[in-house]
């Protein structure tokens, strides 16, 4: 199943505060769950956003419309 993850860090830096949004969209066995999704995201960061605070955390099917719902319709 394909599930698109997205997640938004945010770390203070000398400068200020750095903000940092990465999207992907993963083919995920059935046995995955959200949280090991969210360790996999949050390792794919840039080092320097490595311990920044986790602002936003989703992890939602890719598909619009979900499976039955287009087999009830197409009367597949």
């Amino acid at each position: 199943m394909d599930i698109f993850v997205v997640m938004t860090l945010a770390k203070a830096t000398d400068y200020g505060m750095k903000q940092l949004t990465m999207y992907q969209t993963v083919t995920a066995s059935p046995q995955s769950t959200r949280a090991a999704l969210f360790d996999w995201m949050l390792k794919k960061a840039p080092e320097e956003m490595q311990g920044g605070n986790v602002l936003f955390y989703s992890a939602e099917p890719n598909a619009l419309v979900a499976p039955a719902a287009v087999e009830a319709v197409s009367g597949s």
